[in-house]
């Protein structure tokens, strides 16, 4: 069962509007709400549109009614009526977006809890079927029949930022495979020839000596193979540096939804960035590409924690700042509104600093061991 802790939301029935009376009903000039009758899109490349209410706010929706009225055009051509006679007005319009970007907000937050704790633990096509039960589950309840109940336009919220992640997960994991067995390694040793009894043995020719190996390089460069960089500088630290995005107090201080709930997610976004060199990996490393959808509000602090993970580790391996850069536009949404990469390594310092602000106000803990790590970077000047 999912959804048990939402209050418009019953197992068996589905979104529960009995406590419509005292609120306003949402009709299309077009005619009434319908259900959306279509099955969901698994092979959609990302079915939701993006809707913003400003800056730093902003959610992805399929459910085609809420729609409608979030992208209703009041001033030009407004189609939503409220109580079949007034149209409606901006003021309201923005306030259902706000209470239903509230439901998105914990629904994202919640994910791996809706979706159980033995998820994790599931073989990878398993893992599969759950998510496309989950992702059925939550298009069949995502209707919004036209009772403006704050609650039931919270629940909307939580379950489409369900349907969401859940989507989310299913791609990603959908362009993974089960491992293939690996061919056994024959190892092939020389066979020595001995000279049979009364024959002249023929020559043998001599094996070819092998070349002595090159001297390692020193530690001032390192190459980026795969879009990975290769961080010398303890691991350990730049995990905890990179679960700021954990941070609870620290999202909400920055107007964004938490996109991360796990330290396993964290761990999974290092190993699509950096590996580690000389030291245990302490995440998993992974090759497979991956696209973060996130809120634009996000920009800054991941811009903060990229140039920090470059100016800690560039004491020991020096990979150009654009590399970083590079992984930022090539893996998170954020950042689609820069034409180039270069125009992100220009704007980086400024925007980190900002963020740094952030950090250092949470009283979270993920964002109190980030600013400890913060402390030593040589550049940065913290408070302490």
């Amino acid at each position: 069962m999912y959804f048990l802790n939402l209050k418009a939301f019953h197992p068996t029935v589905g979104i529960n509007t009995n406590n419509h009376s005292k609120h306003p009903f949402l009709e299309s000039t077009d005619g009434l709400f319908e259900p959306d009758d279509f099955q969901f899109n698994f092979n959609s490349s990302f079915p939701f549109e993006q809707i913003e209410l400003n800056e730093s706010q902003q959610f992805y929706l399929s459910e085609p009614n809420l729609l409608k009225v979030f992208k209703n055009t009041i001033s030009v051509d407004n189609k939503i009526l409220v109580n079949n006679i007034k149209p409606i007005e901006e003021a309201y319009t923005k306030e259902l977006a706000e209470l239903f970007y509230n439901g998105y907000s914990a629904g994202t937050a919640q994910f791996y809890h809706e979706i159980g704790q033995t998820f994790s633990s599931l073989e990878l096509e398993h893992k599969k079927q759950a998510l496309r039960d989950f992702i059925t589950y939550c298009h069949t309840n995502l209707y919004f029949e036209g009772f403006a109940i704050p609650e039931v336009i919270y629940a909307l919220g939580y379950i489409q930022a369900s349907l969401v992640k859940g989507f989310q997960e299913y791609s990603n994991l959908n362009r993974l495979k089960e491992t293939e067995p690996v061919p056994p390694v024959i190892k092939v040793y020389p066979v020595v020839k001995m000279p049979a009894p009364e024959v002249k043995p023929e020559p043998v020719a001599e094996e070819p000596v092998e070349p002595a190996p090159k001297p390692a390089q020193p530690p001032t460069t390192a190459t980026v193979s795969n879009n990975l960089i290769s961080l010398r500088y303890p691991g350990g630290n730049i995990f905890d540096l990179w679960c700021a995005l954990l941070d609870v107090q620290l999202c909400q201080l920055m107007q964004v939804p938490q996109a991360f709930s796990s330290e396993d997610e964290i761990k999974n976004l290092l190993g699509r960035l950096f590996k580690l060199d000389d030291q245990e990996q302490i995440w998993p490393v992974s090759n497979s590409q991956h696209y973060y959808q996130m809120a634009p509000g996000y920009q800054n602090l991941l811009c903060l924690l990229m140039h920090a993970t470059y100016k800690l580790n560039t004491t020991y391996l020096k990979v150009p700042q654009l590399k970083y850069c590079e992984l930022l536009k090539i893996n998170f949404s954020p950042f689609d509104t820069y034409e180039s990469v270069s125009d992100i390594q220009r704007n980086m310092t400024k925007k980190k600093d900002s963020a740094i602000d952030f950090v250092h106000k949470s009283g979270g803990a993920y964002a109190k061991k980030a600013y400890e790590v913060l402390k030593k970077v040589p550049t940065y000047i913290l408070k302490s």
